[in-house]
């Protein structure tokens, strides 16, 4: 055939292709800014009553509610979250202006918005495993990497079946064909499409890039992390063969692809059920029938070795390695949840630590700002050990950082928190979580506990304080009140919090470490730096459970930190604040 002029042809195609539906893109923009006004986002949504009902019915859905109606669109755009706004707008506002045909030669829109669902939930997944980009963006690049194709098919459809002709008859790549037909690719399209959208250079470039070679200095690293991200999710779900996406290369097997990508098999399996999950809300919107399950009955049918699978027949010694992988991934999430650096605060001393157990639980603590741009803190542990509770961990830390966002008092960010988490799990599932908001001029802080520890406040003057928790810990029951208090700070006073390893450490009698052996260990202390005295409190706790170390005391100094080393049976989490 006659290549057309390439720029010509993608301009016409892209103007042809028009902009993104108003209100999809309102709220996109919208939710993409770093403080977003939850009235103007519902607004927004209320102009569009077909989007409104969407909205509506996801947040009542019984995957979201759980039972628990909400007949309010501000109130179901807070139980969903902005992340998940933004995705489900994007998502509808794509499918909207690209219907399928069941004419011959076309896509089959099925099997291409399966494999865009699966692309973008597993480039999600990886980008949180690996923490080299932000989720949310890998989210988006995975559902817009191959719109260049459905614009192809909605503007130029007997190219597109040329082109796909040409891939499946030669064993090429799209692109390849793309370019040996057209004299461009499906993902030089995306990039400018998504630029007319005015969305995000990072977004246009990865689309564009993300199936050819390109110099280190043509993009950003923030770019260069999400192709890779996207690459290897595209890798990863043609492997399964779960929908189809054009290609007419053959794709690797499961085994080779997850080695490539250097994916164990608890990393796999979780990383299948939130792909189920996620695809399935989103398919059901959009109009797409699904079975359940699909993405994990896929990869049992491509894999073909159940052993491989851990469903049945494992040795004991393979299902001791297979804990054993667990457990590892589980202690890497954790750590992934903990903040490289405590923020540097005028008015505080700010430390923090955490010392993992063998068998892992669900602790973590994060500092991060609340609407208005003040420094919140949280210390957290949920229920339950090992994979399910880091992942439990991880969600509520998302809720957190998301919602925060949308609240500036501590007890209703902890109630819309305990909404969210009731609503996302099972009722056995919960978390005691303390939440402080600190005063910029460093004479106090504002706080909320979800039955937490209580932290001790030690007074500059020597008298000491133990705050209470108020409040039932979050995911237990639905609608909870917080209260939130005030506590004034002078110079020189000391803020410990800690979870429940520190106080309930137990000796070989099985007698606790409890609050007086914190305090008495603080006290003694008071003067050093925050980092020494979370030092020397875990240090008491480690001799304390060994009934004073066979390893001495220099030894646990050395390898307090390390989890293969010396532990109290749970994890020994602190957060310690002094104001200055």
């Amino acid at each position: 055939m006659n290549a057309p002029v390439k720029k010509t042809f993608v301009s016409d195609l892209v103007e042809e292709m028009g902009s993104l539906p108003t209100v999809a893109a309102q709220i996109v923009s919208l939710t993409s800014q770093t403080n977003c006004d939850i009235g103007a986002l519902t607004r927004v949504i209320l102009s569009d009553n077909v989007m409104s009902m969407r909205f509506l019915a996801l947040a009542n859905s019984a995957a979201v509610s759980r039972g628990n109606e909400v007949k309010n669109l501000r109130m179901a755009l807070v139980r969903l979250g902005l992340r998940r706004v933004r995705n489900v707008a994007l998502c509808m506002g794509m499918h909207d202006m690209m219907p399928g045909s069941e004419a011959e030669g076309r896509l089959n829109m099925t099997e291409f918005w399966k494999f865009n669902l699966a692309t973008a939930s597993c480039a999600q997944g990886l980008a949180f495993q690996r923490g080299t980009a932000s989720d949310d963006d890998a989210w988006l690049v995975g559902i817009l990497h191959s719109i260049g194709v459905s614009s192809l098919d909605q503007k130029a459809s007997s190219d597109l079946q040329t082109v796909l002709e040409e891939a499946q008859q030669k064993s090429i790549s799209l692109i390849q064909a793309e370019i040996n037909c057209l004299d461009f690719h499906h993902g030089e399209l995306g990039g400018r499409l998504l630029s007319n959208w005015n969305l995000p250079q990072t977004f246009c470039d990865a689309v564009e890039f993300s199936g050819e070679s390109f110099q280190q200095d043509e993009i950003t690293e923030e770019t260069r992390n999400l192709i890779s991200i996207l690459r290897d999710s595209i890798k990863l779900v043609r492997s399964i063969g779960y929908g189809a996406n054009g290609d007419g290369t053959a794709p690797l097997n499961l085994d080779q692809a997850t080695q490539e990508l250097g994916i164990e098999e608890p990393a796999l399996l979780g990383l299948a059920a939130k792909v189920d999950r996620e695809v399935t809300d989103m398919s059901r919107l959009i109009g797409i029938d699904l079975p359940d399950n699909l993405f994990q009955e896929t990869i049992r049918e491509s894999r073909k070795q159940v052993v491989r699978l851990g469903m049945e027949g494992f040795k004991d010694s393979l299902a001791r390695e297979n804990l054993e992988e667990e457990m590892s991934m589980a202690r890497e999430i954790q750590q992934r949840l903990l903040p490289k650096n405590t923020p540097e605060m005028d008015c505080y001393d700010l430390w923090a630590a955490n010392h993992p157990s063998l068998h892992v639980s669900g602790d973590y603590y994060d500092f991060f700002k609340i609407k208005g741009g003040k420094t919140a803190f949280v210390i957290a542990d949920v229920s339950g050990k090992g994979l399910p509770a880091a992942m439990l961990a991880s969600n509520l830390q998302a809720s957190l950082r998301a919602l925060a966002q949308v609240f500036d008092d501590p007890g209703e960010l902890l109630g819309a928190v305990n909404t969210a988490l009731h609503e996302s799990t099972d009722s056995e599932k919960f978390a005691t979580l303390f939440l402080g908001v600190l005063s910029p001029d460093g004479k106090g802080l504002r706080y909320a506990s979800a039955g937490h520890n209580p932290p001790l406040l030690l007074r500059e003057t020597g008298v000491s304080e133990w705050l209470k928790p108020a409040g039932t810990p979050l995911g237990m029951f639905p609608e909870m009140k917080y209260p939130v208090m005030d506590i004034e700070l002078c110079s020189g006073d000391l803020f410990v919090s800690y979870t429940d390893g520190i106080t309930e450490a137990v000796d070989q009698n099985d007698v606790e470490f409890e609050e007086e052996g914190l305090e008495k260990t603080v006290r003694n202390n008071h003067e050093a730096s925050g980092d020494i005295i979370i030092e020397r409190v875990i240090e008491k706790v480690l001799i304390h459970v060994s009934t004073n170390s066979l390893n001495g005391r220099d030894s646990l100094l050395d390898n307090w930190d390390e989890p293969d080393h010396q532990n109290a049976g749970d994890d020994l989490t602190m957060v310690v604040i002094r104001s200055v």
